[in-house]
């Protein structure tokens, strides 16, 4: 028996996901179609004060309605009267705790797009929420279920270390690796997994650079670039190996996401745990203190 299709909605049009999950989910013949599910409706939401948001929302709102017949709502509450799930789309992190809540109290399951937050205390709301109302949460950058580095993270057998390294644009309203550089954390988190216990981090015009080090004694970096090459990857230290990854652009990366969350969505069980995702915020907002302060950071003083 074929199981039920999925109704999904989407928050915040602002951003090319929402296109490439719609059309990924909808377009049966892409060949990285991925089953299971389909965008009924979305609720148009940004951020006035960010161009990054508000340039680009009529733009996708357009493509969604005309090419994939997405029904626009006037509220979250509307979108969530017609759908079984939702995907948190919005670019700007600083909305993500006030439009999650609605969905998490409604205990749709949610995926929350990269940054989950804009601050550790939000992701940190936004979990405690989830567990008060028993709603499951799911949030990662795409960049954790590329499939070159899933290929990798299947061969390395003991991490001793991880180089990682991703685009870092920056923007204020979501400070530091928050906005954009949260991507290649994810990678070094996808090899090292948690435990990092102390960073100092490195600013310049050009790159940032964050050393991490874990409570075993292991030592990871995250480089994030804003000059030069545009790549994302890691170089991972293991006891026989030294594997160098760089994204795939022959499979689409948010193909690979889509699968899980679509998993997720099935499931109501997030492949990330919420211990994971919290340090992640936690090692940005202990790099925005180090670059600040100039000085080492325990994770343990973020709060």
């Amino acid at each position: 028996m074929e199981e039920k299709e999925i109704r999904i909605g989407i928050i915040g049009f602002d951003t090319s996901h929402v296109t490439a999950f719609t059309k990924l989910l909808s377009d049966k013949n892409d060949p990285y179609h991925v089953k299971g599910g389909k965008v009924v409706c979305g609720y148009p939401s940004f951020s006035p004060d960010l161009e990054a948001s508000y340039s680009r929302v009529d733009g996708f709102k357009k493509e969604l309605v005309e090419k994939w017949g997405v029904e626009i709502v006037n509220s979250i509450e509307e979108l969530l009267d017609k759908v079984d799930a939702v995907l948190l789309e919005s670019v700007d992190g600083r909305r993500h705790l006030k439009e999650a809540k609605p969905v998490i109290e409604a205990r749709k399951p949610l995926f929350i797009d990269k940054p989950m937050a804009a601050n550790y205390k939000d992701a940190e709301e936004i979990f405690k929420y989830a567990n008060k109302f028993n709603c499951p949460v799911f949030s990662s950058s795409s960049l954790r279920y590329d499939y070159n580095i899933q290929n990798v993270k299947k061969q390395v057998g003991n991490v001793f270390g991880c180089d990682a390294f991703s685009p870092a644009s920056l923007d204020p309203t979501n400070p530091g690796l928050f906005w954009y550089g949260i991507h290649g954390v994810e990678i070094l988190y996808t090899f090292m997994g948690i435990g990092c216990q102390q960073v100092i981090c490195e600013v310049t015009n050009d790159f940032h650079f964050v050393v991490g080090k874990w409570d075993d004694g292991r030592i990871g970096s995250m480089r994030g670039l804003r000059k030069g090459a545009y790549e994302y990857g890691a170089t991972v230290l293991e006891e026989k190996n030294i594997y160098q990854v760089i994204y795939s652009k022959e499979v689409p990366l948010y193909s690979q996401l889509l699968k899980e969350i679509m998993k997720f969505f099935q499931t109501g069980k997030s492949p990330v745990a919420e211990e994971e995702t919290l340090e992640i915020m936690r090692f940005i907002q202990a790099s925005l203190v180090s670059e600040k302060e100039n000085r080492k950071v325990n994770l343990s003083e973020i709060k």
